[in-house]
């Protein structure tokens, strides 16, 4: 791979948020109080420079971004106070961009008029689907519809194609996503040869940071882990249920509290107010370093969690207490805060983390495996020569 120079890189990625290079005098703090810096992913010293330099090729190979985990202790060490933790934040924004052949992240990282319209676009086209599906499929004249009940188990059959849709959305833009990344960052930007057998050994790298976020607790601030963690797997609760359980949400069956569907979807909800409310008062109180400076998008994304478990939970009570109008109404606003997260945070916004991350984790395991086995190789060759 080329080291081509470009005396714009510096400009670009301030374009999607603060890169402050002129404090920085490559002192080396940030690198050295850093927990989850090593020899084969050293950073934010070794990728600031890179911008400084204008080596693009370099930066977009880079998975050390994505390693870092937001801890803010760089910033706090900082002599010159140039807040590295904001110039990582950047750069995952600005990677993420390249990731996304669509151009839809670039545009949603740099305009809060992008990032709100897309939200709301996609909210009013739900409602619009709504209206729709009831005047032409049901056949429902629109005085009924306002004013008359149908219950939830109508939608159903429709519905559940309907999500299945939506799921699907994010999930192909994500996996297009992944193998750009891939590209960008091992099929080019590798200096040695990968064996197929480590990409295949190493997929238990990817697996074991997807579901526990280990590398979280080896960050300063321990409490983050576990919430972290908690919303999450609050998260992917609910986005089983919906894949393969929908049916249980979509009929008037009043299912027993000991029915599993039920206590998980209580104990998904918990999650998700919990950590989203922990989230939202942290950056409210500027309490940590990682909250000291939020981005709009930073408060946008725990509220629509919020939403998102609220209008969900007032649905489920509303239809077990047998208010069907309600419930029908309740149910449309849910869906409008919910399709708008799926559409566009989950691929092209914030939630892109969750792939990236323990994809770049993944991607180094596999780097650095093949480095050693490169060397053992060498050094074998250099002893019978």
């Amino acid at each position: 791979m080329k080291n081509r120079r470009d005396s714009t890189l510096l400009a670009e990625i301030r374009k999607f948020g603060l890169f402050d290079t002129n404090a920085c005098y490559q002192c080396g703090s940030c690198t050295l109080i850093c927990e989850l810096t090593n020899s084969a992913a050293s950073f934010p010293r070794k990728i600031i420079r890179y911008v400084l330099l204008g080596l693009k090729d370099l930066l977009h190979s880079c998975l050390e971004p994505w390693i870092c985990h937001d801890c803010g202790d760089c910033s706090s060490i900082c002599p010159r106070e140039s807040e590295p933790r904001e110039s990582m934040a950047t750069l995952r924004r600005y990677l993420s961009a390249q990731y996304d052949w669509t151009g839809i992240s670039s545009k949603l990282s740099r305009s809060k008029i992008w990032y709100i319209g897309s939200l709301s676009v996609v909210g009013a086209l739900v409602l619009l689907l709504v209206v729709l599906y009831h005047s032409y499929v049901v056949n429902l004249p629109l005085s009924y519809f306002i004013s008359t009940s149908m219950g939830l188990e109508h939608m159903y059959g429709t519905i559940k194609y309907f999500t299945l849709g939506v799921i699907f959305i994010p999930l192909f833009f994500l996996i297009s996503f992944a193998f750009r990344m891939f590209w960008l960052t091992i099929y080019r930007g590798s200096h040695v040869k990968i064996p197929l057998h480590l990409y295949i050994t190493e997929v238990k790298t990817y697996v074991l940071h997807s579901v526990t976020h280990k590398k979280l607790s080896e960050c300063p601030e321990k409490i983050r882990w576990p919430i972290h963690w908690l919303l999450a797997f609050g998260c992917t609760i609910i986005l089983v249920f919906l894949i393969f359980f929908l049916r249980w949400f979509q009929t008037d069956n009043i299912y027993p509290v000991y029915y599993p569907q039920r206590w998980m979807g209580y104990l998904a909800t918990i999650f998700i107010v919990f950590g989203s409310m922990n989230i939202l008062f942290g950056r409210i109180k500027k309490r940590e370093e990682i909250y000291k400076s939020s981005k709009f998008e930073d408060f946008i994304f725990p509220i629509f969690l919020l939403l998102t478990a609220v209008s969900g939970i007032v649905v489920h009570i509303s239809r077990y207490l047998g208010f069907e109008i309600i419930s029908h109404y309740l149910y449309v606003l849910h869906l409008v805060i919910v399709i708008p997260v799926l559409v566009v945070e989950i691929p092209f916004g914030k939630w892109s983390h969750m792939l990236y991350r323990p994809l770049a984790i993944y991607f180094q395991a596999v780097k650095e495996k093949a480095m050693q086995q490169q060397s053992h190789e060498e050094a074998i060759f250099e002893q019978t020569a």
